[in-house]
């Protein structure tokens, strides 16, 4: 099919993953594992892997102008997010799909749409929350700065998941973040981003107690935070917190991922086939989007950036 972007790597067996966000910021997670792919292959370390992997991207967004931060709630959300994984279903058939989105991790529980034996289905919230727990069990007075969208901060999911697990609630702190997905997104050279990230960590910061001088960390609840990661670094530096650890679920998604491509694997066979790679989205991406984010994947995965590049309108995903 002439709009998958492919590339070869050898002894792969069958599988066909979907990795869906309420926009962009899940292709750095699409990335990462595509980088993990091809080093695997470059090191000769090669058999075990998965062969005719075809991994597809879906943006469920339904349109550039409506997104879910701007729904009317939580309803809207989930008969959209809803339609959209069941038009996913039938139109590519996947084995597994992984909702790398911290938003619509929220409302997974909430969805009608069900999985199967045949069909699995998760999200990077558990994974993020799993990581952000085991961090703040390593010291018992860390506090922890939480930076995601509105939607995911009002849900309260990742808060309650932490005070669930004996985290105390004064060793939370969350700053939501609205629209700095869509600045990242329209930002190639970070600039504006870099002033947005700074106001955001200075208002995160107003939040501590006067007395408070413990370690912190600072959690990225949000994939599309992980493209300037550096300039959240850089914040919490010029304002005088130089010590900090930053925690970004990218990483640890996209090895989750990889877990899974390697354990639907059969060692009695040994193929060369092409991975596909293909990015299906409702709508046309904005040239302005397609600039800045093609920037930022390129460094991780060519592939991924030219996927990306080749879009599929599909308007389908929409389908009552």
């Amino acid at each position: 099919m002439d709009y998958f972007s492919t590339i070869t790597l050898q002894n792969y067996f069958s599988m066909n993953l979907v990795i869906t966000d309420s926009g962009l910021g899940g292709l750095s997670v699409f990335a990462q594992l595509m980088r993990f792919l091809k080093d695997r292959a470059s090191s000769g370390n090669s058999a075990n892997l998965v062969d005719n992997l075809n991994i597809t991207y879906v943006n469920a967004v339904p349109s550039n102008e409506r997104g879910y931060n701007s729904m009317s709630g939580s309803t809207e959300q989930i008969e959209t997010f809803d339609k959209i994984l069941n038009n996913t279903k039938k139109l590519f058939m996947p084995d597994y799909i992984f909702v790398a989105c911290g938003s619509l991790s929220v409302l997974l529980k909430e969805l009608q749409f069900q999985s199967n034996a045949e069909l699995k289905i998760d999200g990077i919230l558990s994974i993020g929350n799993k990581q952000l727990l085991g961090s703040l069990n390593q010291n018992s007075k860390t506090t922890a700065l939480i930076f995601a969208t509105p939607t995911t901060i009002r849900a309260k999911t990742i808060q309650h998941e932490l005070y669930k697990n004996g985290i105390a609630e004064k060793r939370i702190i969350t700053q939501a973040c609205p629209e700095l997905a869509t600045q990242i997104s329209n930002d190639p050279e970070g600039s504006k981003v870099a002033e947005s990230i700074r106001h955001w960590v200075r208002q995160a910061l107003q939040k501590l107690t006067a007395d408070s001088n413990s370690p912190l960390i600072a959690y990225l609840g949000c994939t599309h935070y992980s493209y300037r990661e550096s300039l959240f670094q850089d914040a919490f530096i010029q304002e005088g917190f130089s010590n900090i650890t930053l925690l970004n679920p990218k990483l640890a998604a996209a090895e989750y991922l990889y877990k899974i491509v390697l354990q639907n694997q059969d060692s009695a066979t040994i193929l060369s086939k092409d991975i596909s790679l293909s990015f299906s989205t409702p709508y046309p991406i904005p040239e302005q989007e397609i600039k800045t984010l093609s920037k930022l994947l390129n460094p991780i995965s060519v592939e991924t950036a030219e996927a990306f590049q080749n879009a599929i309108i599909c308007p389908e995903l929409l389908a009552d």
